[in-house]
C-alpha cells in the first residue's frame, strides 16, 4: 500500500507533500480523493519529464500481448525516477510475455525462470544470477531486456550455456560473452529472431 500527496492545478495532479489530494495505490488499484475523502474523477497526472516517451513504448508492448495497462498506477509515483522504474519494470514483464509467446508459437521446449544452480543468497547476502529468463530446448539461454543487458549476468550464465541471446524490444545497449548474440527490435522483426535462434541451436552439439 502506498499513499502520496498531490495538489490539483488546472485539472492536473502535481506532487505536493502538503497537498490536499491523496493518491492511494495498492497493486493495480488506485484511488484519488480530496481532503474530504470524496473521489476525484477525470484528473490527470502531470508529466514530470520524458515519461511519456516510455509510456508510448509501454502501450505498444501491451497491445502486442493484449494486456490492459492502467497508466495512472504508474504515474502515481511523485518522482520521475520512481515513475521511470515502474514503467520499465512493467515493460520488462510484458516483453518477457512477448518472447515467451514467440517461443510457444513455434513449439519450442521452454523453461522459464528455471534455477540452474542453487542460490546461496540467504547465506552470502549477495545477488546470484541463477534463473535465466528462458532456457530453450535445454541448449541455450534467452535474456529479455528493455534498455541494457547485465554483462556479468550473461557471463555467469555462459558458464553453463555456451550459447545465448540477449533480446530487446527496441534498440538498446548490449555486451555479451563469446558465443552469445544481441538482437534488437525483436518486436519489429520476428523472423530474424527465429532465424538467429535456429542458427544458435544448430551449433549446440
Amino acid at each position: 500500500m502506498q499513499l502520496y500527496k498531490y495538489s490539483l492545478k488546472d485539472g492536473y495532479l502535481v506532487p505536493n507533500e502538503n497537498g490536499d489530494v491523496t493518491v492511494f495505490v495498492e497493486g493495480n488499484f488506485i484511488s484519488i480523493t480530496d481532503k474530504n475523502g470524496n473521489k476525484i474523477e477525470g484528473a490527470r497526472f502531470k508529466y514530470l519529464g520524458n515519461e511519456y516517451l516510455l509510456l508510448e513504448k509501454l502501450r505498444y508492448l501491451a497491445k502486442l500481448v493484449n494486456v490492459d495497462v492502467d497508466e495512472d498506477v504508474l504515474l502515481a509515483h511523485p518522482t520521475l525516477r520512481n515513475r521511470t522504474l515502474a514503467i520499465n519494470k512493467l515493460m520488462g514483464e510484458l516483453f518477457e510475455v512477448f518472447i515467451y509467446n514467440l517461443l510457444l508459437a513455434k513449439d519450442y521446449k521452454v523453461k522459464r525462470q528455471f534455477e540452474i544452480y542453487p542460490s546461496l543468497r540467504k547465506f552470502t547476502h549477495t545477488r546470484w544470477h541463477n534463473r535465466p529468463d528462458f532456457i530453450v530446448e535445454d541448449k541455450l539461454v534467452i535474456e529479455a531486456k528493455i534498455h541494457k543487458n547485465d554483462y556479468l549476468q550473461t557471463l555467469e550464465y555462459s558458464k553453463y550455456f555456451k550459447y545465448g541471446m540477449a533480446v530487446f524490444p527496441f534498440t538498446g545497449e548490449c555486451r555479451v560473452p563469446k558465443g552469445w548474440i544481441c538482437i534488437f527490435n525483436t518486436t519489429k522483426d520476428q523472423s530474424r529472431f527465429y532465424s538467429l535462434l535456429e542458427d544458435l541451436l544448430s551449433r549446440v552439439k
